[in-house]
């Protein structure tokens, strides 16, 4: 792990075991519960009206429509969840300096130079121990900004789970472009089992 070659200090543990990171997943779970009911509401409806005017008929066909439409979402849903508990479950936090920086992004609204409105959001930007930056991500919650220091839990190649030091508020963070450096076998395993490690991923070198 790259923050004890670095010497930094790496929590006993995993995350979910923090006060406070169950209760939070749990809550964030708990839609998923009401996208399945009405999923199955709907699947029972598009039986129904199958048999009862015929697979083609126009209400079929909405009700399909439907189904879909409910269905993307709450799928995404429910892979963003299990990924957020995979990382907590698979990793201890692990405590690194950190500096906050604002960058220009691509924003909705803002300033306009040519066909793109520009605003600022600000990264997180994880610290080496000769102050050079290892990666940057959102900050761990709307409006904190870590002050020197902050937790994560995952592999800095590809993102994990960032927080505030004491472990909440936290957010699931990617880098927008995996990091190739080869891992150990073992840092390489638990960047698959907590699905951090794209499928394409190939190591430089």
């Amino acid at each position: 792990m790259l923050a004890e070659e670095f010497g930094y200090r790496v929590m006993p543990g995993a995350a979910l075991d923090t006060p406070g990171v169950e209760e939070i997943l749990r809550g964030r779970e708990r839609p998923l519960l009401l996208g399945f009911a009405l999923l199955a509401a709907e699947a029972v409806l598009l039986v129904v009206a199958a048999v009862t005017w015929g697979p083609g008929s126009a209400a079929v066909v909405a009700l399909a429509i439907a189904l879909l439409v409910t269905a993307a979402p709450v799928l995404l849903w429910r892979r963003a969840r299990r990924l957020e508990r995979a990382v907590v479950t698979t990793y201890g936090w692990q405590v690194w300096p950190c500096a906050t920086e604002s960058v220009r992004v691509i924003a909705s609204e803002g300033r306009r130079e040519g066909e793109r409105r520009w605003g600022r959001q600000n990264r997180v930007v994880l610290l080496r121990p000769d102050g050079q930056a290892q990666c940057a991500f959102l900050p761990p919650g709307e409006g904190t900004r870590p002050d020197g220091e902050v937790w994560f839990a995952g592999d800095t190649r590809f993102g994990g789970m960032l927080a505030m030091p004491g472990g909440l508020p936290f957010r699931y963070v990617v880098r927008a472009r995996p990091g190739g450096a080869r891992g150990t076998p073992e840092e390489d395993r638990a960047a698959r089992a907590s699905g951090l490690m794209p499928r394409s991923w190939r190591p430089r070198g």
